[in-house]
């Protein structure tokens, strides 16, 4: 089922999409109805509900912090598994509550010159290394716990670098991976300019503040090659790097491919 099918569905503003249909560097393409990325699903109409029953999804994975989840539970769906998995975490190993207000919150702490640059390297690097929930969706590709849809509260970060890993362990191409990263900023285009708005006077004095105002609600340009040079500067290949952080061989990464891609 391509997006445009799904915007039917789907209002725009919950952010849902599907990973399907990108072209991989060895010319294949990753299977529709397989990959799906979302907001936070208590937003969901009577509607919605039905049409994710429809698209036969099997497993729901929750990337929120569990303050998160307490304060918007998703609904409980007969028929599919669903975990909750924070995929962001300190360095003692707690939750981080990654929300738009609370990014906005965590950003206008920060000193640094450049505010939305730092809070963006600071959250995900935290996410790309040594991370045992995006381990465990990785591998849940691999017991093939799919038709999958994860989301976090939002759509864009821990859900974006989810996406991120799926289509680099698939093989689609860095160009390809940037341009489904930054659709998030036409899917929440009404929050963006709301927020815009909001800080209108502060905005016009500083790209500062501009850009932290993108990064509560949207994502910014650089957050994807971010994570591909993040990753290039400690590993050879993006096999390496699935192998080493991820357990998942490159034999079984093959295996992955042969079963996501057409």
């Amino acid at each position: 089922m391509s997006n445009i099918t799904l915007n039917y569905m789907f209002r725009k503003k919950l952010n849902f999409r599907e990973l399907g249909g990108y072209r991989t560097q060895d010319g294949r393409h990753v299977k529709e109805n397989v990959f799906f990325r979302s907001a936070r699903l208590d937003h969901l109409n009577t509607n919605e509900l039905r049409a994710i029953k429809k698209l036969g999804i099997k497993t729901i994975v929750d990337l929120r912090s569990e303050e998160e989840i307490n304060k918007h539970p998703d609904p409980i769906m007969s028929g599919i598994s669903y975990y909750k998995m924070s995929a962001l975490k300190d360095e003692k190993g707690e939750d981080i509550d990654y929300s738009p207000s609370s990014i906005l919150k965590k950003a206008l702490r920060q000193r640094d010159k450049n505010i939305a640059q730092a809070t963006l390297e600071h959250f995900y690097a935290l996410m790309i290394f040594n991370n045992g929930t995006f381990t465990k969706l990785m591998n849940m590709l691999k017991e093939e716990h799919t038709p999958i849809l994860f989301h976090c509260t939002a759509g864009k970060d821990r859900t974006g670098i989810a996406s991120i890993l799926i289509l680099l362990l698939l093989g689609v191409s860095e160009e390809s991976i940037r341009k489904d990263y930054l659709l998030t900023n036409k899917y929440r285009k009404k929050a963006l300019n709301r927020q815009h708005r909001r800080f209108k006077l502060l905005t016009h004095f500083s790209n500062n503040v501009s850009d932290i105002v993108t990064l509560s609600e949207g994502v910014l340009p650089e957050g994807c090659d971010y994570i591909f040079n993040l990753i290039h500067q400690r590993y050879s290949s993006y096999e390496e790097y699935f192998e080493q952080e991820m357990h998942i061989s490159k034999e079984e990464q093959k295996r992955i491919r042969e079963k996501y891609l057409k």
